[in-house]
């Protein structure tokens, strides 16, 4: 049986998805997804997670073990020991050796990497990132992600948290509430001028401002320009040569781009505001899991940083 080849799997608290992909990083056949049934006994998560494996596996046409595995999870982690530690989107795994499981079952070593990041490098390399030295991932869904890299290498930071920024504040909310889906609703519920107690989602406010209704309508901007703030903030910071947007939220850029670019643009500095580029995935929600298969494939090859960037080793 061969194992000329490698896992990539996004893990959320949502979906389990899964690719197959040879060692120059290419990915055979279809992505498979599965239900991650977070608010369930941890059994189910990993039965559903091996699953989706054996499906990926047969999408590909390969059996036997993988060389490496790689998985993009939510943070925080602790990416030495593989540990997740996402108390909102995964609670059934609080603290799961998930390396452990991950060799035992799987029968391969796993490096594990927040999937913002994950979405990051994805894009960088096979997506709309492509020839960019810089590239800030941003997903905008039931949270706000943030991954960066740099030259086609995840950056994770000194304590491989970098990115994560959900917490910090943008106006009198944070970036998670205030940029997620969460945060379309809020608006909403804001300039609705009757029915003050209608709860809807994102998807369905968005249809509301296809429709033309402007309690929506006005929604989807003052969320952009939310985004825009957070998303200026990271610029400032790091200069990135593109800014790509993923999440499901992302879906309905053309109703908030031109207020967050406008609002990003407003705090950036003068000689970075026309450079400023922000476009929406190529990848859609395969980036994440090819973006991990593409980090572990770097591992297992001892890849290391441009000696432009940092400096030699």
């Amino acid at each position: 049986m061969s194992s000329n080849f490698l896992i990539g799997i996004d893990l959320g608290g949502t979906k389990i998805a899964a690719g197959v992909f040879d060692t120059d990083g290419n990915r055979l056949g279809k992505v498979a997804r599965l239900p991650t049934m977070a608010r369930m006994q941890p059994a189910v998560s990993l039965t559903n997670m091996k699953r989706v494996v054996k499906q990926a596996k047969a999408e590909a046409g390969v059996e036997g073990t993988p060389q490496v595995v790689g998985m993009g999870s939510s943070g925080p982690l602790d990416q030495k020991n593989c540990v997740l530690h996402d108390r909102d989107s995964l609670p059934n795994l609080v603290g799961f050796k998930i390396g452990e499981f991950v060799m035992r079952e799987l029968g391969a070593p796993l490096h594990l990497e927040n999937d913002a990041a994950c979405f990051a490098l994805g894009e960088a390399i096979h997506g709309a990132g492509r020839g960019n030295e810089i590239v800030l991932g941003i997903t905008l869904g039931t949270g706000f992600g943030c991954g960066l890299s740099i030259c086609n290498r995840i950056y994770s930071g000194a304590t491989n948290n970098a990115g994560e920024v959900a917490y910090c504040r943008v106006g009198d909310s944070d970036f998670d509430h205030a940029c997620s889906g969460h945060g379309v609703v809020r608006q909403y519920r804001r300039h609705l001028a009757a029915r003050p107690s209608e709860t809807l989602t994102a998807k369905e406010i968005g249809d509301l401002a296809e429709q033309g209704d402007p309690a929506a309508v006005r929604a989807w901007r003052a969320y952009g320009r939310n985004v825009g703030t957070a998303i200026g903030i990271l610029c400032c910071v790091l200069d990135p040569s593109v800014v790509v947007l993923g999440g499901s939220v992302s879906h309905r850029l053309a109703m908030f781009k031109e207020p967050l670019v406008t609002s990003a643009r407003t705090i950036m500095p003068s000689t970075s505001r026309e450079a400023f580029r922000v476009v929406p995935s190529e990848l859609g929600d395969a980036a994440g899991l090819t973006g991990a298969a593409e980090h572990a494939r770097q591992q297992l090859q001892g890849r290391d940083w441009p000696d432009h960037l940092f400096g030699p080793h």
